[in-house]
């Protein structure tokens, strides 16, 4: 029997324990914080690297580990309303590093360091193998880590995600960003553009998302940007072995349909789902729903 399939089965062991104890262990479960009270709900840890990375924990502390890893100037906060629909699971949402309350450095924000930073975070957390959930930024991150480290990754979903960032999306970035004057302003035109859905998104959520959005130093902004510049993960993500779940909004304005082809292309076995008239941040538009769908992929 290999190490990976004992992983499996002692997995698969674990889950049915966690099932027949659960109505007695459900008091013990962590809610998910309010708006106001995400900033106060967070942990840190400072890695082996001296790098500090920010968390949050919610659900079930002996429940199955699962992962989420935000987008670009986003932070944990950006899974808020989506964790209320990913029951009795152990979720520690990471602020990436320059993000949220994570310590900013100059440098350096390559996919290679953030992929670096789950590791040691993992390692930190005694967390040998869990479910990965990646947005955006946080999906190149994730698809990038199950590649390099494919036996501690169990299920991989990809939100909002490409092998490349599109030239049209870098060349936006690239006019746009550097020209805005600092510190930003979360009201800007600029802001309410970078934060755009094209259907409705709670506001109050929202409204702190953009503030904690525009507090991002600008190092980060130009350090990610350059990230995303000199990034193509591609063969990394022929290197996964885990199931893949890919989520995609066709209102997308910076991943478009050509960059879910490529996805298509590089895992062919990977389960796909397009949300019609949604953005690339449909899980926040329609948290519900993609919250289904998710736990019925982590469950199968």
């Amino acid at each position: 029997m290999t190490l990976r399939l004992a992983t499996r089965m002692k997995r698969g062991l674990v889950a049915g324990l966690l099932a027949l104890t659960l109505p007695f262990a459900a008091w013990a479960q962590t809610p998910v914080p309010a708006q106001a009270d995400w900033v106060a709900a967070r942990q840190s840890v400072t890695l082996p690297s001296g790098q500090a990375l920010s968390f949050v924990e919610i659900g079930a502390p002996d429940g199955l580990p699962l992962i989420l890893l935000h987008g670009f100037t986003d932070n944990s906060r950006s899974w808020s309303l989506l964790a209320p629909h990913l029951p009795d699971r152990r979720i520690i949402a990471i602020d990436l590093r320059g993000h949220g309350g994570s310590a900013a450095p100059a440098c350096c924000y390559g996919v290679d360091a953030m992929v670096d930073d789950l590791r040691g975070f993992m390692d930190l957390q005694n967390i040998a193998e869990a479910d990965l959930v990646g947005h955006s930024l946080g999906s190149i991150v994730a698809g990038s880590f199950a590649g390099l480290y494919p036996g501690r990754v169990n299920r991989l979903v990809l939100i909002s995600a490409a092998a490349a960032v599109p030239a049209a999306a870098n060349d936006w970035l690239w006019d746009t960003v550097p020209v805005q004057p600092r510190p930003l302003d979360p009201d800007s035109q600029f802001m309410l553009d970078w934060y755009w859905n094209p259907t409705p998104v709670d506001d109050d959520f929202l409204t702190r998302e953009r503030g904690e959005s525009a507090a991002t130093p600008e190092d980060v902004w130009l350090g990610v940007m350059r990230a995303f510049s000199l990034t193509d993960w591609s063969p990394l993500a022929r290197q996964i072995e885990d199931p893949v779940l890919i989520l995609w909004g066709d209102q997308d304005g910076l991943f478009g349909a050509e960059t879910q082809d490529a996805l298509r292309a590089l895992l062919p076995d990977a389960q796909h789902e397009t949300y019609a008239g949604l953005g690339h941040n449909m899980f926040w538009e329609q948290s519900a729903e993609v919250g289904a769908l998710i736990t019925g992929f982590l469950t199968q």
